[in-house]
């Protein structure tokens, strides 16, 4: 399998359904290699130089910077730090994709999961002391699930938050290999760094997943919000504003939506903040609570946007031929 096939695999488990492919237009190796990781700045990965990179960007759209040059190993899925010194990423630089750290100029790489299954979408928490993350199980029946995994900050104390129930089968005879896999995924941080929200679907439909919510111990797993269920994927906590912001809709077409997190039903304050007939993923939140970094293909490739909480001031940051995906900001 292709790293393009396998990144693209690692962006389904988050359910970001981005369309990486090993034909896209690429603007050639990095060259003129220099530190990123200016403040305040926002990480993403790119296919820009032939493989998949992690790399840094102003707020502004200024000084795009690699982390890395070394076009055999594929480098995706970044978050920061709290202090914002240093990312969590998904590489596969030890052969099978797992969870590794670096400082913010892409120096001191470390791997901190070493599971059998291949591992992504690691999150530190807020209080910078463990760092949750999505691996592969195989089930008793042999297949691959996607299960939440939690681990300190220094890859020590590896524990398996989750377990997907026998789902007979999300899926079966005739649907796709993602369809069939049952998975409990993107896990992301509280403020508090005592909970943790995910998207699921161990309610058996593989279409339409549901958020749930557990304490950080893995203890407590229920349905987000009360009576109502919450369909949503891909969710992030607002640092400062304890609102919820997620994708909502088709593996073809999401939209983003943005709800409170301190409403018994949050669904009913659930308000659509893009408003086009574009694909748009994988929402994160400024660190102020003020401003949403996003994806969107509505240029044709996947590009890196912000716009403000309420979805107005849209700006493309990224531009070119290449798909520009999972944006962090610190």
């Amino acid at each position: 399998m292709s790293n393009f096939k396998l990144f693209k695999f690692l962006c389904l488990t988050g359910l970001l359904a981005l369309a990486i492919s090993s034909s896209a237009a690429c603007t050639g190796p990095a060259t003129g290699y220099k530190p990123s990781g200016l403040p305040g700045s926002i990480a993403f990965a790119s296919d820009r130089d032939k493989n998949i990179h992690i790399y840094t960007i102003n707020p502004d759209g200024s000084d795009v910077l690699p982390t890395s040059d070394d076009n055999r190993t594929v480098d995706g899925l970044p978050r920061w730090s709290p202090d914002g010194s240093k990312m969590v990423f998904s590489s596969n630089q030890s052969g099978n994709y797992q969870i590794w750290s670096m400082s913010a100029d892409g120096s001191d790489r470390k791997r901190l999961s070493d599971l059998k299954g291949r591992s992504a979408l690691p999150r530190w928490s807020p209080d910078g002391s463990k760092i949750v993350f999505t691996s592969e199980v195989l089930n008793a029946a042999g297949d691959k699930d996607l299960e939440i995994f939690v681990m300190n900050s220094d890859g020590s104390g590896v524990q398996q938050l989750t377990v997907s129930p026998a789902v007979a089968a999300v899926g079966g005879a005739g649907h796709s290999e993602n369809e069939r896999m049952a998975w409990n995924s993107v896990p992301a941080w509280s403020p508090d760094s005592s909970k943790i929200l995910f998207s699921s679907n161990r309610d058996g439909d593989a279409v339409t997943p549901i958020l749930y919510i557990m304490n950080s111990d893995g203890s407590d797993q229920k349905k987000f919000g009360l009576f109502v269920t919450v369909d949503g994927s891909e969710p992030d906590w607002s640092p400062v504003t304890n609102k919820i912001v997620c994708v909502r809709g088709t593996a073809a077409k999401g939209d983003i939506w943005v709800m409170d997190a301190s409403s018994p039903l949050p669904t009913l304050t659930a308000r659509k903040i893009t408003e086009n007939i574009d694909d748009n993923r994988s929402p994160v939140w400024s660190p102020d609570g003020k401003q949403i970094a996003y994806v969107s293909d509505v240029n044709g490739n996947r590009d890196v946007y912000i716009m403000n909480a309420d979805g107005a001031g849209v700006r493309r940051l990224t531009y070119g031929k290449s798909n520009n995906i999972s944006p962090a900001w610190r």
